[in-house]
């Protein structure tokens, strides 16, 4: 199971349109699980982020199940407590989920044991995961195949299920990936083409699921979308390290090697302050960072949100580059608000006009 979860209650409840009463919340290391049946509010999800970094430091304290917290409020406002016995609950959904994932997608013998330990299905409500698991197959590779080829359209997510993966750009090998781990998330997430090769480095076995059904099931489990979009962030501290050494340090660059989306987010994990300056086929983009944080954006005509919107869904084609010298008007701007929301949000935008 997850090496942190707590649970919390709702105990007062001004007028939220998202949750009332009673409902019950569960925050883990890997994501914040909403009541059934009920979205994520990305308002909360990033305050529960922050408590959750709060609560891992005093991991070794007794929890103080008395402690009220509250949300910062949006057109309503709730409060609510930490819950007793969250040792013995994950016990019980443990249990449980052992049970319902026996109808899971038909798998080797063995092959079921500790799917419910996998980070990415504690983000699925137990009494919905044998539907979810409906939507996978199972496939296997062997040594030395490719599961992913830079360049190409990202058809498909896999999660490891056994063997190991190296994840290679060029002659440089970025990573190397084992059981639970998540394959091509961002490709479906960004729609952007695969921005790394990924090749069996053993015989390995995984879950796969095609991008449209991803989405169906995301519109079903909106804390997997979060997981999932959380994934964009930590994929880069294990696998772009050495991408992410160039760009920080006011390097130039083609956009097929780094995408825009990966260079937004080494900036901000480096705290960099600076212009960078995005040349797409059409037209010229502008984004303007100040310790990491997103000040000014200018984009065909627009500005700042709506033009950060429009350089995530752009493809990544065209050059980059980074000078650290930010104008006197950018360094006296307003942040723009929390990066992760912004990126969120643009992401969330791209998903939604990809269906329509």
């Amino acid at each position: 199971m997850s090496s942190f979860i707590a649970t919390f209650q709702i105990v007062e409840d001004k007028n939220c349109p998202l949750y009332g009463l009673g409902d019950v919340l569960q925050l883990s290391d890997k994501a914040l699980v909403p009541p059934p049946g009920k979205p994520v509010c990305l308002i909360l999800a990033r305050e529960m982020t922050e408590l959750l970094f709060s609560l891992i430091a005093k991991k070794g304290d007794d929890p103080d199940f008395d402690k009220l917290y509250s949300c910062s409020g949006c057109s309503g406002l709730i409060k609510f407590k930490r819950q007793s016995g969250e040792a013995k609950n994950q016990e019980e959904t443990a249990s449980a989920v052992s049970l319902i994932i026996g109808t899971a997608p038909d798998l080797p013998p063995g092959l079921m044991d500790g799917l419910e330990e996998m980070a990415i299905f504690q983000c699925v409500e137990k009494e919905s995961l044998s539907h979810t698991l409906s939507y996978f197959s199972y496939k296997k590779f062997a040594s030395g195949d490719e599961l992913y080829c830079k360049g190409e359209e990202g058809r498909h997510v896999n999660i490891i299920l056994t063997g190991k993966v190296a994840v290679i750009d060029e002659d440089l090998t970025l990573a190397m990936l084992g059981k639970g781990e998540v394959l091509g998330e961002m490709s479906q997430l960004a729609s952007q083409a695969v921005c790394a090769t990924v090749k069996a480095v053993e015989e390995t076995e995984v879950l796969s699921i095609s991008g449209d059904d991803l989405k169906m099931v995301m519109n079903d489990n909106p804390s997997l979308y979060l997981y999932l979009l959380q994934l964009l962030t930590g994929r880069l501290t294990r696998t772009n390290a050495a991408r992410l050494q160039e760009v920080a340090s006011a390097m130039s660059g083609s956009l097929s090697e780094m995408p825009q989306i990966e260079i937004f987010q080494a900036l901000n994990m480096n705290a960099k302050t600076g212009v960078l300056t995005l040349e797409f086929p059409e037209e010229t983009a502008s984004v303007s960072f100040r310790d990491g944080e997103l000040v000014r954006v200018r984009y065909a005509g627009k500005e700042n949100q709506e033009a950060f919107n429009n350089i995530v869904a752009e493809k990544n084609r065209g050059r980059f580059t980074f000078s650290s010298h930010l104008p006197d008007q950018d360094m006296a701007a307003e942040e723009l608000g929390d990066f992760m929301k912004l990126l969120m949000d643009a992401l969330r935008k791209v998903d939604e006009d990809a269906d329509e």
